[in-house]
C-alpha cells in the first residue's frame, strides 16, 4: 500500500463521472481510519489544492514557447497570470513564498520569469530572432519527450561518439 498524493486523489475523483461519458460517477477510497478525515475533507472540497507548477516552471515555459504562446517577457508573465498557481499564489501566498515579502506578488512572478527565461536561454533551449523567442533543437527535445532539464543537461555533454555504456553506467 502507497499514499497517494492529494493532488493524484483530486485526480482520481475528478475522473469519475465525468459528464460527457457518464451519468454519475463513484469514487471509493480505501484507507486507515486516521486519514479518513483527510480524504473527507478532500472529498468535501475542505482541503485545498495547491499548484506545484512552481516546481517545474522551466519545463512549462520552455514548452509554452515551443506552442507559440510565449514569445517573450511580457508573454510569459501573461500566461503565468492565467494559470491555476496564479490563483493559489493569490490565495495562500505563504505557501509559496516562504523566503519571499508577500507584499507584491506580480513583483515576485515578474521575477520569476525572468530567472526562467535566462536560465533556458543559457542552457541553450531556448534563442531570439526578431526580438522573439523560440526553442533550439534541445528545447524542441525536452518538450517532445517530456524531459526534465538535468536530462536535457546531461543530453547535451554527452560527446557525440559515445556508447551507450558509457552513457548509462551499471
Amino acid at each position: 500500500m502507497a499514499e497517494l498524493e492529494d493532488s493524484a486523489i483530486f485526480q482520481m475523483i475528478g475522473r469519475a463521472g465525468r459528464p460527457q461519458f457518464d451519468d454519475s460517477g463513484v469514487a471509493v477510497i480505501l484507507t486507515r481510519s486516521d486519514k479518513q478525515q483527510k480524504y473527507e475533507h478532500i472529498v468535501t472540497g475542505l482541503q485545498p489544492l495547491e499548484s506545484r507548477l512552481h516546481l517545474q516552471v522551466l519545463e512549462h515555459i520552455n514548452s509554452e514557447i515551443g506552442l507559440g504562446m510565449i514569445h517573450d517577457l511580457s508573454s510569459a508573465i501573461d500566461w503565468l497570470r492565467r494559470t491555476f498557481f496564479y490563483i493559489r499564489l493569490h490565495l495562500n501566498p505563504a505557501h509559496y513564498t516562504r523566503c519571499v515579502a508577500t507584499n507584491d506578488l506580480d513583483a515576485w512572478l515578474k521575477q520569476i520569469c525572468i530567472q526562467a527565461l535566462s536560465a533556458l536561454k543559457a542552457k541553450g533551449l531556448t534563442e531570439e530572432s526578431e526580438r522573439k523567442l523560440h526553442l533550439t533543437f534541445h528545447g524542441e527535445m525536452a518538450v517532445k519527450y517530456w524531459l526534465r532539464l538535468g536530462t536535457v543537461s546531461t543530453i547535451q555533454q554527452v560527446k557525440q561518439a559515445t556508447t551507450l555504456k558509457e552513457m548509462v553506467p551499471l
